[in-house]
């Protein structure tokens, strides 16, 4: 059931739509009625009591000293803001600079213009010349340093991207800046680290590992990727003379740099939710040597609690640290904040054990995380760390977006052979499970995902261990199967309405179908213009991209969603096709929204398309569910689009 949720917790940034999940209301009446008509009923006086409870720390109606004096100094930039981005920047600084927060998120829908709100807020340092770090995706270095120059008056802008640490040695030997500075850097480049390899002693006639220091011997520990000794904490490891050889620049910067950075930007934050990584490693140490962070994304949460955890630990560990959590705490952080399932299992055998005498019984349990999150994260971590803004905030003038879910019916000679894999293949993954045999699970999802689309080649599955032969999807020889058919007939009417198409598709790599779909459209007359990972190197991507259409030569453009979900803005496209359809709604999120920005003149829309009675109708409404989550997050309780798919 759905509650209401109202905190009165004093001095948080701002306040957030409440209540946050998207169940039904159940009065004590027993009427039920849906949340959505709960709020329309009674979302003013919900608001009301919110902004009684509630004690901003900046309120756009009700501006102080500060307030008015920063708003001034936002009038000295060469590009003004929208006013919802005034409002945003100042509750960000204000942060900053009066509350003394170190670390803070801006989650501002995708094409609402994090970039100019993360200079701006910079521009508020109360200093007159500072220094700005800025971490980002490779190929958006360019465009980082063009915004800032375009938006600031007077400043200096440095590439950090190149090879090599001449940049960062002569800024750890500069003074004071003489105006303000910009350092950017690609997350790829700020990684990049020499390698490691375990030091120990190996006693080949006792046949053991030990301590170099201590003598201790060592047994499971050598499994982690930097070892110490559990004994002394010695160091078990060494750099890699025969490895490549080179100093990881956010390495340099924490060790060098430490307190030399006014402010820490790191772009596209979600994608560092990952723990034990180089990409998060390089996110810790430019944080940890910068005196605040400012972490700017447009899809905060994938719709699991763990997607959080790492953010959060990396921007406020002290209010981590006050739940007893730490660093290796991910799941207890789900068990917090979001739906864990646990699966008790019993089995029983017929062998003596040692201490009894008949059948022994055995039990395993497997936790899983479940898509969901806790309101109590927005209370907890988000209210005093946050601001979020959507693009309608900031302009009233956008065109309509609209999702549309298109199901395909299979031809009946492939619907029966997808249900004989299937059925195939889900027996042999039961029977390998029943012998705790669990390396099957990922064929089964990725092939039985697959094999609709690409049922003309078919598809084989073997064992990745044994490379036996499991189960094997016959070929399905029909020139065009019914989703081309269907993606045809969709981009046939969109052009005959002179609009663009963008066509995403999961599969370009071992199960290529960029082939397939591109004689299906020369068929029609249609040339597609095609970019692959390797078609341009990411730097040079948007210009590529800028000069073959400019050319006026395509009409339909194909590519994986992962290469074009940041930093570029494909107006020219107001249709996208999703043809396949990944997990990460990471991905789906920041790639169907390419088109949906300031500047758009045309309604765009969104299909996704799958066969129904097949794994992409499961994948779909998993994804639907996750998309529901991280929308409620945000304060968006949309049924509407994908996330009318989602189950419960």
């Amino acid at each position: 059931m759905g509650t209401v949720l109202i905190c009165p917790l004093p001095g948080h940034l701002f306040s957030v739509p409440l209540p946050f999940t998207s169940k039904p209301y159940a009065r004590r009446t027993e009427m039920e009625i849906a949340l959505r008509d709960f709020l329309a009923d009674y979302g003013q006086s919900l608001k009301q009591k919110v902004i009684e409870a509630f004690k901003p720390l900046y309120h756009p109606a009700v501006k102080d000293t500060w307030d008015n004096e920063a708003e001034l100094k936002l009038d000295q930039l060469k590009r003004k803001l929208f006013p919802a981005q005034t409002d945003a920047v100042l509750s960000l600084a204000k942060g900053f600079f009066h509350a003394k927060k170190r670390g803070l998120i801006l989650v501002a829908e995708m094409g609402s213009g994090k970039t100019a709100m993360a200079i701006a807020v910079a521009h508020l340092i109360p200093k007159h010349n500072y220094r700005v770090m800025v971490m980002c995706p490779p190929h958006l270095v360019r465009k980082w340093m063009r915004e800032i120059e375009v938006v600031l008056p007077k400043c200096r802008v440095v590439n950090l991207n190149g090879k090599g640490l001449k940049d960062l040695e002569a800024l750890r030997y500069a003074g004071k800046p003489t105006c303000p500075e910009f350092y950017v850097i690609g997350r790829e480049r700020a990684k990049g680290h020499y390698s490691w390899k375990t030091s120990v002693l190996r006693h080949g006639h006792l046949n053991r590992i030990l301590c170099p220091k201590c003598g201790k011997e060592l047994d499971d520990v050598l499994k982690s990727k930097r070892p110490r000794c559990p004994g002394c904490d010695e160091p078990l490891y060494m750099a890699d003379k025969d490895g490549i050889r080179r100093f990881a620049k956010a390495e340099y910067i924490k060790k060098y740099l430490h307190g030399r950075i006014d402010l820490f930007v790191l772009d596209e934050a979600h994608e560092e939710k990952s723990g034990v990584t180089a990409q998060g490693q390089a996110f810790a140490n430019i944080a940890c040597a910068s005196k605040r962070t400012l972490a700017l994304t447009g899809t905060l949460a994938g719709g699991y609690a763990t997607n959080l955890f790492y953010i959060f630990w990396r921007l406020m560990p002290r209010e981590i640290k006050a739940k007893r959590m730490n660093f290796r705490s991910p799941m207890g952080f789900a068990e917090q904040y979001g739906i864990i399932q646990r699966t008790y299992t019993e089995t029983r055998d017929d062998e003596y054990t040692a201490s009894s005498i008949g059948r022994s019984r055995g039990s395993r349990t497997i936790v899983m995380e479940k898509p969901g999150v806790s309101p109590l994260v927005l209370t907890d971590f988000l209210l005093e760390h946050a601001v979020f803004l959507r693009l309608s905030d900031v302009s009233n003038s956008l065109p309509s977006f609209n999702e549309r879910i298109v199901e395909v019916a299979m031809t009946p000679f492939q619907e029966a052979a997808y249900k004989d894999f299937e059925r195939e293949l889900t027996s042999e993954v039961r029977r390998a499970l029943a012998m705790q045999d669990r390396s099957l699970l990922g064929a089964l999802v990725n092939s039985l995902l697959a094999y609709p689309d690409g049922a003309r080649r078919g598809e084989i599955v073997f064992h990745p261990r044994t490379r036996k032969l499991v189960a094997e999807g016959p070929q399905v020889m029909e020139h065009i199967l019914p989703k081309e058919d269907e993606l045809l007939n969709i981009i046939a009417a969109e052009l005959a309405e002179k609009r663009k198409c963008l066509i995403c598709l999961e599969h370009t790599g071992t199960r290529d179908l960029i082939p397939d779909l591109q004689e299906r459209l020369l068929e029609k007359g249609l040339k597609p213009l095609i970019l692959r990972s390797d078609t341009v190197s990411t730097e040079k991507r948007e210009e590529w991209m800028k000069s073959k259409l400019e050319s006026g030569e395509y009409q339909v453009m194909i590519t994986n969603p992962n290469l074009i979900k940041t930093g570029l803005d494909l107006l020219e496209f107001p249709t996208i096709i999703f043809f396949q359809t990944g997990y990460s709604i990471f991905t789906l999120r920041q790639a169907s929204r390419r088109s949906w920005r300031i500047g758009q003149d045309q309604p765009v829309r969104v299909y996704y398309l799958f066969y129904a009675k097949t794994m992409q109708a499961v994948a779909l409404s998993l994804i639907a569910t996750k998309m529901e989550t991280a929308l409620a997050i945000e304060g968006d309780l949309s049924d509407r689009g994908l996330t009318a798919l989602a189950e419960g």
